[in-house]
């Protein structure tokens, strides 16, 4: 279907090159696969009046598919013991290629449900995350944390971002992924106290 269409569009563009030596601006669209042409006809033989015309025809268009990672926070896992809280992230390739070593950046900061602000933070972690095959995750240990006291809820607010910009790469990270837009990931929980607030999912 797409070979005939090319040879129809060929026909077309020598038609109407003829009948107007310039009159046709062609060109070949490579992201969308077709060929475009806006033509100013000097004249309808029959009619004898001014016209113009535009039009699109498909051609064989080379796609090479490249097989790239796409690294995504699943979720974070949370151990408490006491006052600490130790971190994890559960990390994943959701993509159709291999990811290498990466690294995965934490920010985690302790707020106070009590007065609504911000107590401490944002503490920063940057871990290793191994080597992924495709389709495939990984848990990785990103830190701990300790909330002020135990004598009220204190809330967690974490901000995770894998393969995260830097200043070689500032857009899209060190990796090349088939999606950069599902890297960072945000999430809150509550170190419940003695009079705990269950209105938040709790850390543990």
């Amino acid at each position: 279907m797409h070979k005939h269409s090319y040879r129809l569009a060929a026909a077309a563009l020598l038609l109407l090159s003829a009948a107007s030596a310039q009159a046709c601006e062609i060109w070949r669209d490579e992201d969308f696969g077709i060929w475009r042409a806006n033509c100013n006809l000097a004249e309808d033989f029959r009619n004898k009046v001014m016209l113009s015309h535009s039009f699109l025809a498909n051609y064989d268009h080379k796609i090479i598919n490249f097989k790239w990672p796409d690294l995504h926070i699943r979720k974070f896992k949370f151990n408490v013991f006491g006052t600490s809280v130790d971190i994890e992230a559960d990390i994943e390739n959701l993509g159709q290629g291999n990811a290498v070593a990466s690294q995965l950046a934490v920010d985690v900061s302790i707020g106070d449900p009590l007065t609504g602000m911000q107590y401490s933070g944002p503490m920063t972690f940057m871990v290793t995350v191994p080597a992924l095959n495709a389709n495939t995750s990984r848990r990785v240990a990103v830190g701990s944390v300790s909330v002020p006291n135990n004598l009220q809820d204190w809330d967690l607010v974490l901000l995770g971002v894998t393969d995260p910009p830097t200043m070689a790469q500032p857009v899209r990270g060190l990796i090349i992924e088939s999606d950069e837009t599902n890297n960072v990931r945000n999430h809150a929980c509550r170190w419940f106290g003695p009079n705990p607030d269950t209105s938040l999912q709790a850390c543990n």
